[in-house]
């Protein structure tokens, strides 16, 4: 082509037109990048995309969702960008949770007042409901969801009237602040007496005999019988010194308390003084999985059940090997007599369940069966929930674990974590030594006879 002024004029015209068009897309684009994000997960098996479990939970919520992580170091330290990338997918898909970060350094008191007892724990809160959650997995913040989500009452019956220990009482020994937790995640707390009531109410999730002192009367454990019998969820606590032993009952669940209270020496160890507080041992049961922190309980009685076809009876709860079950009185230097005592480990906490068949009427003409898995937790000791010790070690978590497991909170989603298929490659013995001989010998060989060849070719020039 003939380079004239004209066609040099349209060549120049040419070249500023496109820079203009290629800055303005360029530009267009990042504008657009800071207003819309789009995500594209590429790998084998979806592992940076969220199921479809955790999408379905998430088209569920009705307000907005307010997480609080507690994470220290600066705002793109190793603790808070793991928070963000937990998260990043669930916000992607919905503008209704915010996020937000505070440095646990910054207010120490309130951190211990909120229970925090790990870096970049985060506390969901939505519709007044509070859950802690300390893993970052899809699983753990999906099933936090699916409990803050729940729109069944589950109602607590506490029974009144024979010295038990007050859900709302401010006493040491009542267990106001423990339920006060249990009502921010959703439970609803309801005091009864039975000798006026004269029945439990049908929407009860469980109902609680927190430590009664005195003997209920034979109407009463009438009515615990036959709520027992018709599948009904029981936390039964019982102490050391109470008369009230209520056989009847025992016998209906085939357990039977001890005499004398469990003395552990070794708790001494923690700087604690009194051996009448022991330190749990855990069993492999639901309640317990997981659960990895220090528990505390204060003058606890053994528990003893009978092997049935009836129950399913799970010691979830142990005192450790070398306690023993003291008989005598707890007086002066108290040491193990071989001939009165019990060796432990003794069972402080016992999980009974079985599969019952209730009525589920679907209209007045026809009825159907449902399998129901009824579930009891008997435990030794009530003061681990008084107000004067829940704040020891894991306490409360472990209160919230039984409760969570009477009221089938324990179903939650299984989401196995998404692996890449190709990220571990696995080599057999004789591949090591291939591999050897290729990398250290072979291949450095034709390297040096590639270089004595160019030299030998170049002399010869």
């Amino acid at each position: 082509m003939e380079i004239n002024k004209k066609s040099k004029r349209t060549l120049v015209l040419q070249s500023w037109s496109f820079t203009i068009l290629f800055l303005a897309i360029a530009g267009m684009l990042g504008w657009l990048s800071t207003r819309y994000n789009k995500d594209f997960d590429w790998t084998a098996t979806g592992r940076h995309t969220l199921t479809e479990a955790s999408a379905k939970v998430l088209e569920k919520l009705e307000a907005p969702l307010n997480i609080t992580s507690y994470a220290s170091g600066a705002e793109q330290g190793p603790v808070r960008t793991r928070v963000r990338e937990a998260l990043k997918r669930y916000q992607n898909q919905s503008d209704k949770i915010n996020l937000t970060f505070v440095d646990p350094m910054t207010n120490p008191e309130k951190i211990r007042e909120l229970g925090i007892r790990s870096d970049g724990e985060m506390i969901f809160e939505y519709q007044n409901r509070i859950e802690h959650v300390q893993e970052f997995s899809e699983s753990a913040i999906t099933n936090t969801l699916q409990r803050l989500l729940r729109n069944a009452e589950r109602q607590i019956v506490f029974i009144t009237g024979h010295g038990e220990r007050e859900s709302t009482g401010q006493a040491n020994h009542d267990i106001s602040l423990f339920m006060d937790g249990l009502k921010n995640k959703g439970f609803i707390v309801r005091d009864i007496n039975l000798t006026q009531a004269l029945v439990i109410p049908p929407n009860t999730a469980v109902v609680v005999l927190a430590s009664p002192i005195v003997e209920y009367l034979d109407g009463e454990i009438d009515v615990l019988k036959n709520y027992v019998e018709q599948g009904g969820h029981l936390l039964w606590i019982q102490e050391p010194d109470s008369r009230a032993r209520l056989k009847p009952l025992a016998d209906l669940l085939g357990i039977e308390f001890t005499g004398g209270v469990i003395v552990d020496m070794d708790i001494q160890l923690l700087g604690v003084n009194d051996p009448t507080i022991i330190m749990g041992q855990y069993g492999q049961h639901a309640i317990t999985e997981n659960f990895n922190v220090l528990t505390l309980f204060p003058r606890t009685v053994g528990i003893t059940y009978k092997e049935s076809e009836k129950w399913q009876v799970t010691p979830f709860l142990k005192s450790i090997d070398r306690s023993w079950l003291e008989t005598g009185k707890l007086e002066g230097t108290i040491r193990f007599d071989s001939g009165a005592d019990i060796q432990g480990p003794i069972n402080v906490g016992l999980a009974l369940s079985r599969e019952i068949k209730s009525p589920e009427t679907d209209n007045k003409e026809s009825a159907t069966t449902k399998n129901q898995n009824q579930r009891i937790v008997i435990l030794g000791d009530g003061d681990f929930l008084s107000n004067a010790y829940l704040g020891n070690q894991g306490n409360q978590s472990m209160g919230e674990n039984i409760f969570n497991w009477l009221s089938h909170d324990d179903n939650f989603i299984d989401i196995p974590q998404a692996k890449a298929p190709d990220a571990e490659m696995v080599v057999t013995e004789t591949g090591m030594i291939m591999f050897g001989l290729l990398y250290f010998i072979i291949i450095p060989l034709m390297l040096i006879g590639a270089g004595v060849f160019i030299w030998l070719k170049r002399r010869k020039r």
